[in-house]
C-alpha cells in the first residue's frame, strides 16, 4: 500500500546512538529417549551503534554472545545460534514528485453601494418626468411607487451587481509517496552449526556480529535464539532458549 507523506515527517525519527546493553543467560535442559540434551547461552552483550549512512530508517548493532550445547547420551547432534530480526513497517519506495491541484470557481455577483443622495437625487426626476407626461390619476399613481422607492432609499444604502468574475487557485501539491510494506522477521543464522559431542559441552564464541536493518519504519526488535537438533535411528529431537527481546 502507498501513503503520501511528508519528509518531515520521515526525518523526524530520532537516530540511534551508541550503547551496550547487557543481557541474562538462559539454559534448558530436556529429557529424550536417547537420554538427555541441555542447550544454553550466557555473556550476550548488545552494543547499538549509529548507522554509518546516518538515516533514521537504518539500525545497526555488535553482538556478543556464547552459545553451548551438550549431549548426554549416544546421539548425533548439531548446536545453531543466531538473531531473530523484526521490523514494524518497511519502505518498499520512495517516490518524490508534484501532484499540482487547479480549482476553478466563480466569485459574484460583486456588489456596489450608492449614498443614499444619489438615488433620492435619481428618484425625484423620475417623479418629476411622470407627472409631466401622465394624466393627473396615472401621475398620482406613479408617484405613490416613486415614493415607496424614495423611502426604501433612505432606509440605507442601495446595492447595485457589476457581474460574475471568474477564480482560479492553484496549488502546487509537492510529496512523497511511500510504498510501506507489512513488517517482517528474518532469522540471521551466526555459522552453519557446530556438531555436538557426546558428553561434552560444545560452544559456539561469538563476538561484536554485525547486525545491520535497513528501510525499517519504527523501532526494529532482535532476540537471540539457540538450538541443539539431536537425532538417534529411533528419535529425532530438538530444543531451543531465547535470548531478551532489545530494540535497536
Amino acid at each position: 500500500m502507498s501513503y503520501a507523506v511528508s519528509a518531515l515527517a520521515i526525518l523526524s525519527q530520532p537516530t540511534a546512538h551508541a550503547d551496550v546493553v547487557n543481557l541474562p543467560p538462559h539454559e534448558k535442559t530436556f529429557e529424550s529417549g536417547m537420554g538427555s540434551f541441555t542447550v544454553g547461552t550466557h555473556d550476550e552483550v548488545i552494543n547499538r551503534i549509529a548507522p554509518l549512512n546516518s538515516t533514521p530508517t537504518s539500525r545497526e548493532a555488535l553482538v556478543s554472545t556464547v552459545a553451548y550445547g551438550r549431549l548426554d547420551g549416544q546421539a548425533e547432534g548439531v548446536l545453531k545460534t543466531g538473531y531473530s530480526v523484526g521490523c514494524p513497517a518497511r519502505i518498499g519506495a520512495v517516490l518524490p514528485g508534484i501532484d499540482p491541484t487547479t480549482e476553478f470557481g466563480l466569485e459574484g455577483p460583486q456588489q456596489n453601494y450608492a449614498t443614499e443622495q444619489v438615488q433620492r437625487q435619481a428618484t425625484e426626476q423620475a417623479q418629476s418626468q411622470t407627472t409631466e407626461q401622465s394624466s393627473s390619476g396615472e401621475s398620482v399613481q406613479s408617484q405613490t411607487q416613486e415614493s415607496g422607492q424614495v423611502q426604501e432609499f433612505e432606509s440605507g444604502q442601495v446595492q447595485e451587481f457589476n457581474g460574475i468574475l471568474p477564480s482560479i487557485a492553484i496549488d502546487p501539491g509537492l510529496f512523497l509517496e511511500l510504498d510501506l510494506q507489512p513488517g517482517d522477521i528474518t532469522n540471521v543464522d551466526i555459522g552453519d552449526g557446530k556438531p555436538l559431542i557426546p558428553g561434552k559441552t560444545v560452544q559456539i564464541v561469538t563476538r561484536d556480529f554485525h547486525i545491520k536493518v535497513d528501510n525499517c519504519i519504527g523501532p526494529a526488535t532482535i532476540r537471540q535464539y539457540t538450538y541443539v537438533l539431536t537425532k538417534t535411528p529411533e528419535v529425532d529431537d530438538s530444543g531451543a532458549v531465547f535470548g531478551e527481546p532489545t530494540t535497536l
